[in-house]
């Protein structure tokens, strides 16, 4: 790579539902979730000719996910005529697919550092639209740039089947804001499987296909938790209602149809974490990755180290910043 010029940190997300998955209701998806300091991503941009692209993860970018990336960004740079295009490095332990909102972290990113080092002009909605990515949820397209605790009431309702966001690029609205709110700064544990594979993208959509629609009733269910559990919660600063509404979402229909997608694996491995200390699990996204709360999570770690050697575990806490740019 050419001497660095631009460095973009970016944080996870951790998706805890979507929730308007039913037909002939008001609005289509909406979500909730909240970002995180780890597992991160560093990504290293300098000017060039034509796109490049290096990533030093684990768990990197398939082909297909590079083209698609690689199209994004020669389409942005046409529009603005821009005289120069990006190479990228990317660095960090964030998976793909893994639940922590990667894929749309880097998207951003990476237009970000083609309007900055080509001096053109954008706003965060600009960026959102040419990426293509928050057809689904606003949890990653709004974490991205101003962290914290998020909640997005979707999109209006339409004809179109629901999707996941890989498969929702070609739309006209973004998914509305209902409100972010800063996180308390509660210790969070993460668990990533090593021996659960994730979901690729067709696998995804394959899963979307034959969930969708639930049922009104059940996404009723789904929205008093959000709202009279979490999301008050995060507004009076109240673990013990945060804890309770994070198990019982794991119930409602549309997460369990999620975590039922990996059965016994998944619920040995939760069983594990709440008889090592945690208060409350749930699985990011469509997983496999799980997160968890306690009044010490670093000893629910310690004693999940001892029983399972294949769980990758880590201790972190909300984040209430989006994105951290340096120019080198």
């Amino acid at each position: 790579m050419r001497d660095i010029e631009l460095i973009i940190k970016v944080k996870p997300r951790l998706h805890i539902t979507l929730i308007g998955m039913n037909r002939d209701g008001y609005r289509i998806n909406g979500g909730v979730g909240f970002a995180i300091q780890e597992p991160s991503l560093e990504l290293s941009f300098s000017r060039s000719k034509s796109f490049a692209f290096s990533d030093y993860r684990n768990s990197p970018f398939a082909n297909g996910e590079v083209q698609r990336l690689q199209n994004v960004i020669d389409n942005a740079k046409e529009n603005i005529k821009a005289s120069q295009n990006i190479n990228v490095e990317i660095k960090g332990n964030m998976p793909t697919h893994f639940g922590f909102g990667a894929s749309t972290a880097i998207r951003i990113a990476c237009l970000e550092a083609l309007y900055i080092l080509n001096t053109a002009k954008f706003s965060s909605e600009k960026l959102v639209i040419c990426s293509g990515r928050g057809g689904t949820s606003g949890i990653g397209i709004n974490s991205y740039f101003i962290g914290g605790f998020i909640v997005d009431l979707g999109r209006k309702a339409d004809t179109t089947i629901h999707r996941p966001s890989s498969m929702s690029e070609n739309r006209s609205t973004l998914p509305l804001l209902m409100q972010r709110l800063e996180m308390p700064d509660w210790p969070i544990g993460i668990c990533i499987p090593s021996k659960i594979t994730n979901k690729n993208e067709n696998e995804e959509k394959e899963f979307f296909l034959r969930t969708c629609p639930i049922s009104s009733e059940k996404v009723y269910e789904s929205l008093y938790v959000v709202i009279y559990g979490l999301y008050a919660a995060v507004r009076e600063n109240d673990k013990k209602t945060f804890y309770s509404s994070i198990r019982n979402i794991q119930q409602c229909a549309w997460k369990l149809a999620e975590r039922n997608e990996y059965g016994k694996n998944i619920l040995d491995i939760e069983k594990q974490l709440y008889e090592s200390g945690a208060a409350a699990v749930g699985m990011t996204s469509l997983g496999p990755s799980l997160f968890f709360l306690a009044d010490d999570v670093s000893n629910v770690i310690k004693k999940m180290n001892e029983v399972n050697a294949d769980c990758n575990l880590l201790l972190t806490k909300p984040s209430n910043k989006g994105r951290n740019i340096t120019s080198v």
